[in-house]
């Protein structure tokens, strides 16, 4: 057994230097611009040149950070406790996903909301322009996802450092077990006592019975998408953080899409947010036996959202589009019926249904019931 975990170590290891010595576009532009980041700490140019190796668009988050593109439209305060967490979400037309993710936060004991609004078309800019307990950010720049990088980094100078905050896409809701009876704030405080600084939360597709993109296009698409799998999720370390794969996309459509996130995190002034892991890696806990300790329900599969993925398949600018979102429309496009639902599906009836996932952390969520009282 420890001859295996040597073997593990050394394999992780290996790949994570050779991806260090791999040279992307993004590290070669790391070099080359490494004179004009003088004006940054050196721990922060130590996450540029992390984030080089994982990204071939380096350049973009630098002009996007140090040229400020984002502009601030409203803001309720930015004397708020560290303790209270600043959920940031850049949108663009997902006006009904916001509302509902707004909605579910401030039940779960969120209480400071920061959007950054890309050019919505839909009424979202006007809609949280309108909301008194909402902060408004804006950006006129084309998307993509190290430019959102930026966006979420400069918000997260306005509102300051050693303070949690909640990152999030707008088809993504915060969950972990007992968060019915333990809030936010006491979830926060726990993890402090153990020293962490993030949350290890993969996204968990939600889903129907229904066919794929046929379901959820009103306020009720919680309920209505209220299916996830327990059982087909995939952990794999590598030497910086813990990643996890599976889900029903890639029981479906042989994706391996990423599913890791760590979106709940204490920042510092160095810290800069990833897609999928924050930089610099030390950013990213990797607590007890690296399992989740929490859960991002993901509804992405709307019927609202087909053409967007139609849009994205022929060249949008996220992360591998052409391989997943082609991949995954070519199989539904033969197959208008095809459904995530199967003999394995678990209802969501409340967050305790979520230790049923393969990759939740039981152990932590046994100790964090013990410490508030909960009983299972």
């Amino acid at each position: 057994m420890k001859l295996f975990s040597i073997i593990k170590y050394l394999k992780s290891l290996i790949h994570h230097v050779l991806h260090s010595l791999y040279l992307t576009k993004g590290s070669r532009d790391y070099y080359r611009l490494r004179k004009d980041l003088k004006e940054f700490d050196v721990d922060f140019q130590k996450a540029l040149k992390q984030y080089s190796i994982h990204s071939i668009h380096l350049t973009d988050f630098l002009e996007s950070y140090t040229e400020r593109t984002i502009l601030k439209i409203k803001a309720t305060s930015n004397d708020i406790p560290p303790s209270e967490p600043i959920l940031i979400c850049a949108t663009q037309n997902d006006l009904l996903k916001i509302r509902a993710q707004i909605e579910y936060h401030k039940k779960i004991g969120i209480k400071h909301f920061a959007y950054i609004d890309n050019n919505s078309t839909d009424g979202s800019y006007s809609w949280l322009e309108a909301q008194d307990d909402i902060s408004l950010f804006y950006t006129g720049e084309s998307y993509i996802s190290t430019r959102r990088n930026a966006w979420r980094k400069q918000v997260m100078d306005y509102f300051g450092y050693e303070r949690w905050y909640l990152i999030l896409d707008s088809d993504e809701f915060f969950c972990y077990p007992g968060i019915e009876e333990i809030s936010v704030e006491q979830y926060i405080s726990y993890l402090e006592g153990k020293g962490m600084q993030s949350t290890l939360a993969p996204t968990i597709d939600m889903y129907s019975k229904d066919a794929l993109f046929s379901t959820g296009d009103d306020d009720n698409f919680i309920d209505q998408l209220s299916y996830f799998d327990t059982d087909t999720y995939v952990l794999y370390n590598r030497f910086h953080y813990t990643g996890i794969v599976g889900g029903p996309r890639d029981r479906m459509f042989s994706t391996k899409t990423i599913l890791t996130k760590y979106p709940l995190i204490k920042a510092r002034a160095t810290t800069l947010p990833g897609s999928h892991s924050n930089f610099p890696f030390t950013r990213n806990s990797r607590q007890n036996d690296k399992q989740a300790i929490a859960f991002l329900l993901h509804y992405k599969h709307l019927p609202s959202d087909y053409e967007k993925y139609k849009e994205i398949s022929l060249g949008g600018n996220y992360a591998n589009a052409n391989q997943l979102y082609r991949q995954m429309l070519k199989v539904y496009e033969q197959n208008p019926n095809i459904t995530f639902y199967y003999e394995g599906s678990q209802k969501y009836n409340e967050s305790m249904d979520l230790l049923k996932i393969n990759v939740c952390n039981k152990r932590f969520f046994t100790e964090l019931f013990a410490v508030y009282g909960i009983e299972t």
